[in-house]
């Protein structure tokens, strides 16, 4: 009896010393990650509540929205884009959590964003890939999410849910005219978007 309880006790001691390995594991491999990553940034592309103060988009979008041209495209470059998805990405977070920064690594037809996301005193980056293929169409879509150097698309619904709530922006946004047009494509360039809009 007493053999028993030794290998039950052996065996809960051996899977909390991997549990405790794997958190090391994963503390350190993240911190390693995040060094490398940081380091590297772009400091252009680096949004945060400062910066966001400094764009101003009012007289261009007016511009977009009131041209007599039946079609009329609009540039936004990647602070202007930062600035906005930062504002929004920030109103819907929940209780408690806050974005602290936004950053763009941007590429022809697809861009990687990175949200450092805090609570309290913690704060961690997840980012997902935003792409857009090469055909006419103001779809945009993600395939991958990540907190760090691990991806956890495999895990969640994260990416399904990511490309829904794009889906459905869009459509809003042409069905309300929210910009006074209809948005017939959107392009993903090195260093900004192009989205071309339509008369209604």
């Amino acid at each position: 009896m007493k053999k028993f309880f030794l290998s039950i006790f052996l065996f809960f001691v051996f899977v909390i010393l991997i549990f405790l390995l794997s958190l090391v594991y994963v503390f350190f491999r993240y911190r390693s990650w995040e060094s490398d990553f940081v380091s590297n940034m772009k400091s252009e592309y680096l949004i945060d509540e400062g910066s966001i103060k400094e764009v101003e988009l009012d007289e261009r979008l007016v511009k977009f929205t009131l041209s007599s041209s039946d079609t009329e495209s609009l540039v936004l470059s990647i602070k202007e884009v930062g600035s906005v998805l930062f504002t929004t990405i920030d109103s819907y977070l929940e209780e408690g959590l806050y974005l602290e920064n936004l950053y763009i690594s941007p590429s022809d037809k697809k861009w990687d964003i990175y949200l450092k996301i805090g609570y309290e005193n913690i704060s961690f980056w997840i980012s997902f890939d935003l792409n857009k293929d090469d055909i006419q169409t103001a779809q945009l879509y993600t395939t991958s999410v990540r907190v760090g150097p691990f991806e956890i698309s495999r895990y969640t619904n994260l990416v399904n849910m990511i490309n829904k709530g794009i889906g459905e922006a869009i459509v809003t946004l042409n069905e309300n005219g929210f910009v006074g047009r209809y948005i017939e494509n959107i392009e993903l360039l090195e260093d900004s978007i192009v989205l071309k809009g339509s008369r209604y």
